[in-house]
């Protein structure tokens, strides 16, 4: 009997030890729970000082130097471009007509330039302080050669400004 005591001893303690082992397998698998705040709870805990007063007029200043800032480099731009312009548009494209001279030997007098379109221009360097600018032009420049028959050439003329005033203006033939 005193087997049979120690082997029902041995069952129940088995059947507790699996009993414990599937409930604590249970809780070991479940997830944890984490508590995630919702905006409203975060937006709750957010404190703003209603005193504190913000003063705009230091930032309405500085945006309002950037702007005379801007409008007097674009001032600057574009009156560079005139400048560049009027030279290459004085006399009679004077200045034209000894490059196409030089660069094609076709042309009989300035007279015979017929039209010239800027194709486009951009100023690459300026210092409005300084008017000091480079002014890059493409143009396109019609003509009528030795023989009579019209040409077409393309020319890059390039405009270098310092103190306001033409420095030199060189041209050349545009691939």
């Amino acid at each position: 009997m005193a087997e049979q005591k120690s082997s029902l001893v041995l069952q129940w303690i088995s059947l507790i030890a699996l009993v414990v082992l599937l409930l604590g397998s249970f809780t070991w698998m479940m997830a944890p729970v984490v508590k995630v705040p919702t905006a409203k709870e975060i937006a709750a805990e957010i404190q703003i000082p209603e005193d504190q007063e913000v003063d705009l007029t230091v930032i309405e200043t500085r945006l309002t130097d950037i702007e005379t800032t801007l409008n007097e480099d674009e001032k600057w731009e574009d009156e560079a471009e005139a400048l560049a312009t009027e030279e290459w548009e004085d006399r009679d494209y004077k200045d034209l007509y000894e490059a196409i001279d030089e660069l094609y030997e076709n042309i009989d007098d300035r007279d015979d330039i017929d039209y010239v379109t800027i194709k486009s221009e951009k100023v690459v360097s300026f210092d409005t302080d300084d008017k000091d600018a480079t002014v890059v032009q493409e143009v396109k420049v019609k003509y009528e050669d030795e023989f009579g028959n019209d040409k077409k050439v393309y020319l890059t003329i390039t405009t270098t400004i310092e103190d306001g005033k033409i420095e030199d203006q060189e041209i050349e033939a545009t691939d």
